[in-house]
């Protein structure tokens, strides 16, 4: 067991081989952090011993021993950290269950493969998977992910959106800014926007996107062989400042864009 005192948000960077990372950052006037090894291997207990874990300054560097390559390692890891609340973490794993629990201020988590879980960010997001399946809670800043085929599933999002997929699904539950979206196979569901310009390139996936109510809807919908379905009355008298702009083009996926419950958006930031 490793502990520091800091009241204050820390910056964490970690690397890890195998295994699981469980970070929560919550309120609290120091850092904990324990590393145990998965299974009962010489390798895994050495690399226990071995990893480092050191603060400098504002950062909190976990990381395997130098010299080692630990993408091509066997070795598999239990890491669990305790934060103050509103740190931030660049996580790089090979394949692991990474779950982050708590307030954070930005993130920046890159994996091959496994599961991802995170609770809430203020800040930013940055996301890199390659088949790795991700449940992501509130974004309250900009959110960049990349993913060839895992899933990815998002609670609200406020700030501005970039995506880019190969076969794996999205599904956001809300929206209130700019989204630029690019599949090849995927598909895309949006229960929710609110406002924002949204620009979806889709080869074969679907793309399914709901409007507020009270929001103005200006479409621009285009499939080559893809059915279209438009359920919003763009003609109607919407006494509303807000505004969504949708740009949707597919080559054989389906566009389905409709109206929205209301209470989608009560209780969003």
């Amino acid at each position: 067991m490793y502990e520091f005192n800091r009241k204050k948000p820390v910056s964490i960077n970690l690397s890890c081989p195998l295994g699981s990372v469980d970070i929560v950052s919550e309120r609290r006037d120091n850092i904990k952090v324990a590393i145990t090894a998965l299974d009962s291997s010489r390798q895994d207990r050495e690399s226990v011993n071995n990893t480092s874990v050191v603060l400098i300054n504002d950062e909190l560097i976990i990381e395997p021993p130098k010299g080692s390559s630990y993408l091509r390692s066997s070795t598999r890891l239990n890491i669990k950290a305790r934060v103050p609340i509103d740190s931030s973490a660049k996580i790089n794993v090979a394949s692991a269950v990474v779950k982050c629990d708590g307030r954070y201020k930005d993130l920046n988590i890159n994996t091959a493969s496994g599961e991802i879980y995170v609770e809430d960010i203020t800040g930013n997001l940055t996301l890199k998977t390659a088949t790795a399946n991700s449940q992501i809670g509130a974004v309250g800043g900009k959110l960049t992910a990349r993913s060839a085929s895992g899933n990815i599933t998002f609670g609200h999002v406020a700030g501005k959106m970039t995506v880019r997929i190969g076969s794996g699904n999205i599904k956001i539950a809300t929206s209130s800014n700019d989204i630029k979206y690019k599949s090849n196979s995927g598909n895309l569901d949006i229960v929710s926007v609110n406002s924002g310009l949204i620009s979806c390139q889709s080869e074969s996936g679907s793309i399914r996107i709901g409007i507020n109510p009270d929001t103005i809807a200006l479409l621009n919908l285009n499939s080559k062989t893809g059915e279209i379905t438009d359920e919003i009355d763009t003609q109607g008298n919407i006494d509303s400042s807000k505004s969504v702009t949708l740009h949707l083009n597919t080559n054989t996926g389906d566009i389905h864009v409709f109206k929205a419950l209301a209470e989608s958006f009560q209780n969003k930031r």
